[in-house]
């Protein structure tokens, strides 16, 4: 009976995935949002380190434009990230530390889709681009001045690689949800980079 049980939730899962029609080919757009949490690394001799920075974590948001055909899809991605920032206080009550960076990126992504005619397919993705880093830190006193403010802003190459899955609404219209490593380069000697987890929409003409 047990037996006869497995054999029925296999079969209905596999009649879940199975799609009645092939997804379509073309143009797409997407829209995606998510958690971004920093990694600063390789810190020596900068702003950084002086900093003592462990840089929080925050959202972003994206949109893109690409093309799929069969397995593989090809898009441009621009993603926005909310500033992310690191605080300590030391000395006199009221005084500390304050580090600030801003970043977005412009990426050429490349996707393949292993099963991109199920209800339900997973991914992997790479891509290659540029981020625009603001990097800023300075002293506070406990009436709010500012001292020994340093600013370094850089654009860098950048890379991610990652994966998710993808549940078909229908044929033009997926949910999208993955995970990706992303590297941003260095700025003042630190090396950035992120884990962010995402999800959205994405529509084929």
């Amino acid at each position: 009976m047990k037996k006869t049980y497995l054999m029925m939730a296999s079969a209905l899962v596999l009649t879940m995935a199975a799609a009645t029609a092939e997804a379509r080919d073309g143009f797409y757009i997407a829209a995606r949002g998510g958690y971004t949490d920093f990694n600063v690394n390789n810190k020596e001799d900068s702003v950084a380190d002086k900093a003592k920075v462990e840089l929080g974590s925050g959202w972003h948001a994206s949109g893109a434009i690409g093309y799929k055909k069969g397995y593989f899809r090809i898009e441009g991605e621009y993603i926005y990230r909310d500033s992310s920032d690191d605080e300590y206080s030391y000395g006199t009550a009221g005084a500390g530390h304050k580090t600030i960076l801003d970043s977005d990126s412009f990426m050429a992504n490349a996707y393949l889709d292993i099963m991109p005619n199920y209800w339900i397919s997973p991914y992997f993705t790479g891509g290659i681009g540029l981020t625009r880093m603001d990097f800023e830190t300075y002293d506070f006193a406990p009436s709010g001045a500012r001292s020994d403010v340093e600013t370094s802003s850089d654009n860098n190459f950048t890379w991610q690689i990652g994966a998710g899955l993808s549940l078909r609404i229908n044929r033009c219209l997926n949910l999208d949800a993955g995970y990706r490593y992303i590297d941003m380069g260095e700025i003042d000697d630190a090396d950035i980079n992120a884990h962010e987890w995402y999800g959205g929409l994405r529509y084929t003409f």
